[in-house]
């Protein structure tokens, strides 16, 4: 269908709208204009890293509504009486992505929690004519969860339906607020000791890697090689990616906060290194040759020279700690202990943002409360520069 205007003239006063998200500049496309029909035509598009990336989509897609080769989805309601809830959150899930919403990680995890919880039970009911009752079954089944994390994916569903072209259902998800313990778990040097003493030595070197790094199971199943310098005095390693499980294989991605970061390593993860590459790569060197298989040049492969899945480490770690009659934590604990033990020497807090990666210093304050300062102390710092400020007015 032709515009009512030529594609120079809509692009001419089209202008990529730049908004931060996770610490970095993005752009989007919002602009509007009619066809010779008098239809409303709308582009939205959220994520572009460059403002000349989303000139080129806009300009392109408006060719396509133009020509007649396609028309978004946004321009037509669709009857959600006939879309069941299950099309209509993959459909859902399809805006998400293609917006720049949400990351192709997020996406993967919010896709299981609702294929586990809410589909087998509303999958098959049409989305417009879910009932309040069915919602509150819902949050009432997740009452003993700690996460129920399919609710908040559901209450975002709802929020974003008509954006991606479906009228949203009347009811509204109530996720229970649960009182908060101020309280994340976490290990200490001797009781991570005691668990790699119980388990194998490939897996004791992954434990005390992760224990003295802070990094993310799956950043350390994507890290290879070379991204970490270890000349003398300048030991660092360059966390650059993460890899997660999808249905057929692994798909790979930046870090959660969306950007890299270098992170200094102490001597006992140097040394937790030298043990892997004992433990997977007997007598080789540390640095496979650059045109080496995936296998190769990843730190910590699988068996069968790929990408680990985070699974197989989560149960070894499991399997330690029932062997050391050791409470169960997960590989993410280590990641907690790293922050929490940091916080306990007294490094300050925006420092273990940085070395954690934490998008915001508001993900970190859960180590606060174990800083030896602590607020009371800190703002008892203000009398003693009072009392400097006195000496120096009396004399």
């Amino acid at each position: 269908m032709p515009l009512k205007r030529v594609a120079l003239e809509v692009t001419s006063v089209l202008e990529p709208i730049p908004y931060t998200a996770r610490g970095l500049t993005r752009y989007k496309i919002d602009c509007s204009f009619t066809t010779d029909a008098g239809e409303p035509v709308r582009l939205q598009r959220r994520g572009f890293a460059t403002r000349g990336e989303a000139l080129i989509w806009a300009e392109r897609e408006i060719v396509l509504v133009k020509s007649g080769h396609k028309r978004k989805e946004t321009q037509v309601q669709v009857k959600a009486a006939s879309v069941s809830t299950r099309e209509a959150l993959e459909a859902i899930f399809s805006w998400w992505r293609s917006s720049g919403r949400k990351k192709e990680s997020t996406i993967h995890a919010d896709r299981c929690s609702i294929n586990k919880h809410v589909l087998p039970v509303l999958g098959d009911v049409p989305w417009s004519r879910l009932t309040q009752a069915q919602v509150a079954q819902l949050v009432a089944d997740a009452r003993d969860m700690p996460t129920p994390r399919h609710l908040s994916v559901l209450k975002a569903a709802l929020r974003d339906s008509r954006r991606a072209g479906l009228d949203p259902p009347a009811v509204l998800v109530d996720i229970p607020r649960r009182p908060s313990a101020n309280k994340t778990d976490f290990i200490n040097a001797a009781e991570l000791d005691k668990i790699c003493s119980h388990t194998l030595p490939r897996w004791a070197a992954a434990f005390r890697f992760l224990f003295h790094t802070g990094l993310r199971a799956g950043e350390l199943m994507a890290l290879e090689w070379f991204d970490l310098d270890l000349g003398n005095q300048r030991e660092t390693m360059t966390v650059r990616r993460t890899v997660y499980p999808v249905s057929g294989g692994f798909s790979v991605s930046s870090p959660k906060s969306g950007k890299h970061r270098t992170v200094p390593l102490n001597h006992s993860s140097v040394v937790a290194l030298r043990d892997i590459v004992q433990a997977t790569r007997p007598g080789k060197g540390m640095y496979p040759p650059p045109d080496a298989p995936l296998g190769e040049r990843l730190v910590f492969p699988s068996d069968a020279g790929g990408y680990m899945n985070k699974s197989v480490l989560a149960r070894a770690l499991s399997e330690a700690c029932k062997k050391a009659r050791f409470r169960h934590i997960s590989p993410h604990t280590l990641r907690h202990s790293f922050g929490s033990n940091l916080a306990q020497a007294g490094v300050d807090i925006y420092d273990i943002c940085t070395l954690m990666g934490h998008s915001s210093v508001a993900m970190t304050m859960r180590y606060a409360h174990l800083s030896p300062d602590g607020l009371r102390s800190s703002a008892r710092k203000l009398d003693t520069l009072s009392r400097q400020a006195k000496k120096s007015n009396s004399k």
